[in-house]
C-alpha cells in the first residue's frame, strides 16, 4: 500500500489527470507510463510507484473522466431543480443537452474516445461503473422538467445526432438540439 501523504496524494492526482487528458485526446492507446510521466512532469518511476500497472492507470483515468461528466450533469440537475417549473420547451431541451453533451472538450475527440474505450477493458469497466452516477443526474433533469423520456433514449438520440453531425461536418449542438426537440414533441401528451 502506498503511504498516504498530502504530497503523495497530489502526485497521484496529477498523474491521473495527465492520463485522463491523454485518454480524452487520443484514446486508450495513447496512455503509457512514459507518455503520462511526460504529461504530468514527473519521473517514469512515479507512474509505476502510484499505479500497479497500465491497467490500473487506465482505470483511474477512465474513472476520472466519467466522474467529470457525471459532475457536469449533477450541476445541471441542481440548477434545474432550483429553477422555475414549468420551463419552455426550448429551455428544457437546452438543459437536457447541457447534462448530456460535454461543452469543455472537443466533441470529435470525446466520441472517438468513447468508441475506443470498448477496446480497453479497464476503461470500459470504469465507464460502465460510472455510468450509473451520470444516468442518475440526467434522470433528475428529465424528471424535474417533466419529461417522460428514459435516460437511455435521450443519450441514444443525443449521441446519435452528435455522431451524425460530426461525420457530416454539421454543428453538433444544433443537430442534437433539433433531434431532441423532435423527440420531446413526439413524446408530449396529446390533448
Amino acid at each position: 500500500m502506498i503511504p498516504s501523504t498530502g504530497k503523495g496524494e497530489q502526485r497521484r492526482r496529477d498523474i491521473t489527470d495527465a492520463a485522463a487528458a491523454l485518454l480524452l485526446e487520443s484514446g486508450p492507446t495513447a496512455v503509457s507510463h512514459r507518455a503520462v510521466a511526460r504529461r504530468a512532469g514527473c519521473s517514469l518511476s512515479a507512474t509505476t510507484y502510484y499505479f500497479k500497472g497500465l491497467d490500473d492507470l487506465l482505470q483511474a483515468a477512465g474513472e476520472h473522466n466519467i466522474a467529470r461528466w457525471a459532475q457536469r450533469a449533477e450541476q445541471v440537475a441542481e440548477r434545474v431543480e432550483a429553477g422555475p417549473i414549468p420551463m419552455a420547451r426550448a429551455e428544457t431541451v437546452r438543459s437536457i443537452l447541457a447534462a448530456t453533451l460535454p461543452s469543455d472538450e472537443a466533441l470529435l475527440g470525446h466520441y472517438l474516445t468513447l468508441l475506443a474505450a470498448g477496446g480497453s477493458p479497464p476503461v470500459a469497466r470504469a465507464y460502465r461503473t460510472g455510468r450509473a452516477r451520470l444516468n442518475a443526474a440526467i434522470l433528475r433533469v428529465l424528471r424535474r422538467v417533466g419529461s417522460p423520456l428514459s435516460v437511455e433514449l435521450v443519450i441514444a438520440v443525443v449521441d446519435g445526432a452528435a455522431v451524425s453531425a460530426l461525420s457530416e461536418g454539421r454543428d453538433v449542438w444544433t443537430t442534437a438540439e433539433r433531434a431532441l426537440t423532435q423527440l420531446q414533441e413526439a413524446s408530449a401528451p396529446t390533448t
